[in-house]
């Protein structure tokens, strides 16, 4: 079944992270957690405001989140720097 990637270029594992279903239907449910998430990683507020009581799974995705962007912003930089230094 084909897969829809949430993180591409985010190192090696994302093929294990993809939404195997509607993509649409699956972005409804994550974009409050996305919107979240980007408020947290901009510093507008905090992850105990967004989330007094966070369940694992709340956890668990805003971790998923974290972790793959800061891997797609090192894959950009390490690509940026190949580029530069052929170039």
């Amino acid at each position: 079944m084909p897969g829809y990637r949430i993180a591409p270029n985010s190192g090696e594992s994302y093929s294990d992270l993809k939404i195997r279903s509607c993509p649409i239907s699956n972005m409804n449910r994550l974009a409050l957690i996305v919107s979240n998430y980007s408020k947290i990683k901009n510093k507008l507020l905090s992850f105990s405001e967004l989330y007094p009581h966070p369940t694992c799974a709340i956890v668990e995705s805003i971790e998923i989140l974290d972790y793959n962007h800061e891997q797609m912003n090192y894959r950009k930089h390490k690509q940026a720097l190949e580029e530069s230094s052929h170039g």
